[in-house]
C-alpha cells in the first residue's frame, strides 16, 4: 500500500485543526506559511523520508545561513511540533523528531511603540489625510481609534462585527481573541465619540454588512490588505516607523503611563499570563521614572 503524501497528510492536520481544535484563521495561516516554507526547502514528500537529520539541517540553516532570530526559529519549531505529534499519533511517523531538540534563547526585546506625541499624530492624520470618499476619513480613524484606545489586535479589528460594539455600555466584545478567548474591552468617551462618528457615516450610506468595519465601495468587511495600505499612507504622512501591532503596544504604554496597574491591562489586552504585559514596563521611561522617585531615600 502506497504511503500517503505529506501534503495530503498536511490537508488533513488543518481540517482537524480548525474542525476540533477550533483554531482561529490567524494560527491556520501560521501553519501554513511554516509546512509552506519546510516543503519547498527539503524537498521531502512522504513521511517515511522524514527524521531528525532532515529537521535538524533545516533549523541550523535557518539560523546560520538565512539569519532566523531566535522568535522565528522558535515559531516554526511550535508548528511543525504540534504537527510532528499528530502524524505520530495517526501512526504515519514512528516518533516526533524535533521533541527535546534545543531551541535558542529568546531575546527579551523591547517593544516598538509609540509616545504619546506620536500616537496622537498617527491619529490625527488618519483624519486629516486626503480621501477619495468622506466614509473612508471616518471609517480609517475609528480603525486607528480601536487600536490606540482599545489596544486590539490586527486581526480582531477586521472580524469585529456590528454588534460587539455596545455603545450605550461603552464596551467591545472580542469574540474569540488570540487562544480561542472571549474578552469585554471598556471604551473611552475619546473612542466613543470617534465610534459614533464612523457608524452615523456607516449608517448614512445604508451599509448591511454584519462586519463593524467594511470597504468603502462594497459591503465586504475590512481585509487586512487594505489596512496595511492604511498603515503604510499614515507612515509616509507622519515619516514614523510603526505597524498597526505598534498602536496596541502604544495603547498599552500610554496606560501605563496613565496609571493603570498591570493586572488590569492584561485582562484588556488579553494576554493568557501577566508576564506578557509586563514586558510593556520596559517601554515607558516615565513610569519608571516615577517609580524611582517613591525610594524610601529620596
Amino acid at each position: 500500500m502506497n504511503s500517503p503524501m505529506l501534503q495530503d497528510l498536511f490537508q488533513r492536520y488543518l481540517q482537524y485543526c480548525s474542525v476540533i481544535r477550533n483554531y482561529s484563521d490567524v494560527t491556520l495561516e501560521g501553519y501554513k506559511q511554516t509546512w509552506r516554507l519546510f516543503a519547498k526547502e527539503s524537498g521531502i514528500q512522504y513521511p517515511e523520508d522524514l527524521s531528525r537529520h532532515v529537521f535538524e539541517n533545516w533549523f541550523f540553516n535557518g539560523r546560520l545561513n538565512r539569519k532566523w532570530s531566535s522568535a522565528t526559529f522558535r515559531h516554526y519549531h511550535k508548528y511543525l511540533n504540534t504537527f510532528l505529534s499528530w502524524l505520530l499519533k495517526e501512526g504515519h511517523i514512528p516518533e516526533n523528531f524535533i521533541v527535546g531538540m534545543e531551541k535558542p534563547k529568546l531575546e527579551q526585546r523591547i517593544p516598538k511603540t509609540l509616545s504619546k506625541e506620536e500616537a496622537k499624530l498617527v491619529l490625527d492624520a488618519s483624519y486629516h489625510m486626503s480621501y477619495a470618499y468622506t466614509f473612508e476619513r471616518y471609517r480609517n480613524r475609528a480603525v486607528v481609534g480601536i487600536m490606540l484606545f482599545a489596544g486590539l489586535r490586527r486581526y480582531e479589528v477586521m472580524r469585529l462585527r456590528l454588534n460587539d460594539v455596545d455603545i450605550s455600555n461603552k464596551t467591545i466584545f472580542i469574540n474569540q481573541g488570540k487562544g480561542a478567548k472571549d474578552r469585554m474591552v471598556p471604551m473611552s468617551n475619546t473612542l466613543i465619540t470617534i465610534v459614533s462618528d464612523y457608524l452615523r457615516d456607516r449608517r448614512r450610506l445604508k451599509k448591511q454588512s454584519i462586519y463593524f468595519f467594511t470597504a468603502v465601495q462594497k459591503d465586504e468587511p475590512l481585509g487586512v490588505r487594505c489596512i496595511n495600505n492604511m498603515m503604510a499612507r499614515l507612515r509616509k504622512t507622519t515619516r514614523l516607523k510603526f505597524s498597526s501591532h505598534t498602536l496596541r503596544h502604544a495603547f498599552a504604554r500610554l496606560m501605563l503611563e496613565g496609571g493603570c496597574d498591570i493586572y488590569t491591562l492584561s485582562k484588556i489586552m488579553g494576554h493568557s499570563k501577566i508576564t506578557t504585559t509586563t514586558i510593556y514596563l520596559s517601554c515607558s521611561t516615565q513610569q519608571m521614572s516615577k517609580s524611582i522617585e517613591m525610594h524610601s531615600l529620596n
